[in-house]
């Protein structure tokens, strides 16, 4: 039931009613612009994500224009910078589904961004698409998510730390909010089926800055390994503070967020040794991987941040509802 509606509402959007037969099609292609709509951090606190996924976006979207569009009508992308504000996300979301029109919106980086945008969206039947690796759990007949869940990333990373580091007592920190409470749960679960035990669980606000006290608890509780699931520009201090306790390399450090965002903040010497996973990295050895990063690059500049996965699943999401808007 799911597939039939996702696909009546395609069909019923601006950009699917031409698929359904060929004498359609050339109406369609004489109307106007498709909108598109995109909410990203470019700022704030979650700006370290949302700037490679809003140039993602205005990437895949130049590439499609310059390939002919979709289904022979260009896009008119509209991007917004959220400012890492979920009152921003509110007034963005209510602006591009009711006066611009969208008929997709790109956007989000935190889960509470995506649970900001997603119930307005909904509402007025817009297709989302969340493009950022998650706690899981979304399904609904107008929203899409890209990114890795739990059961994709977390799990198989952390037996592989447990294997590799021989660890039995975890001490996990994570961000207080969706993504850390709920993914906490995940870890915890994966945890107890690989015969490991949380000897802590601890959330620290994203706008906690100082982790002088949560290490004297690390090294009083001893642990075999520590799982941090710290999330956004300030927690990045804690990555710092840890080699700076004289931490580094006598308790292994996993987690499931630490990716190039916050590398590119810190030093090499900083984070060696740091477990973490994702679908890709951009030092991928092939030519697929190559001809977008020479594009990238081209566009951006030889000099742009390491990319991370959320550009890539921003990037593939706008391909994605081009070839699903095709089909419809």
């Amino acid at each position: 039931m799911t597939l039939i509606n996702r696909r009546k509402f395609l069909e019923t959007t601006a950009i699917g009613a031409a698929a359904l037969t060929a004498p359609a099609i050339p109406a369609f292609a004489s109307q106007g612009p498709i909108v598109v709509g995109a909410m990203h951090d470019r700022t704030g606190s979650h700006g370290i994500y949302g700037k490679e996924a809003d140039d993602a976006v205005k990437l895949a979207v130049k590439e499609i224009n310059e390939q002919g569009g979709v289904l022979g009508r260009k896009i008119e992308l509209i991007a917004y910078d959220t400012q890492s504000n979920m009152q921003n996300y509110a007034q963005y979301s209510q602006r591009l589904a009711t006066q611009e029109k969208a008929s997709v919106v790109f956007g989000g980086i935190s889960s509470a961004s995506r649970e900001t945008a997603r119930p307005i969206l909904n509402r007025f039947e817009v297709l989302y698409f969340y493009n950022t690796f998650y706690e899981g759990g979304v399904c609904d007949t107008n929203t899409f998510v890209c990114g890795e869940t739990p059961a994709q990333m977390i799990g198989p990373a952390l037996n592989y730390s447990l294997d590799k580091f021989k660890a039995k007592k975890l001490y996990t920190i994570w961000a207080d909010y969706n993504y850390g409470h709920i993914c906490s749960q995940w870890l915890e679960r994966f945890a107890e089926e690989a015969g490991a035990e949380l000897v802590a669980k601890e959330f620290y606000p994203l706008d906690v800055t100082d982790f002088s006290t949560t290490i004297t608890k690390i090294q009083e509780a001893a642990p075999d390994m520590v799982v941090s699931g710290l999330v956004g520009g300030n927690h990045i201090g804690f990555y710092r503070q840890w080699p700076a306790a004289g931490m580094l390399g006598k308790i292994p450090l996993h987690s499931t967020v630490f990716g190039p965002w916050e590398k590119s903040f810190l030093q090499p010497g900083e984070t060696e040794g740091l477990v973490t996973s994702f679908h890709y990295f951009q030092t991928i050895d092939s030519p697929e991987n190559k001809s977008f990063l020479n594009r990238w690059h081209a566009e951006y500049g030889s000099d742009y941040a390491e990319l991370g996965s959320i550009a890539i699943q921003t990037y593939n999401a706008v391909n994605l509802w081009k070839l699903a808007a095709e089909k419809a």
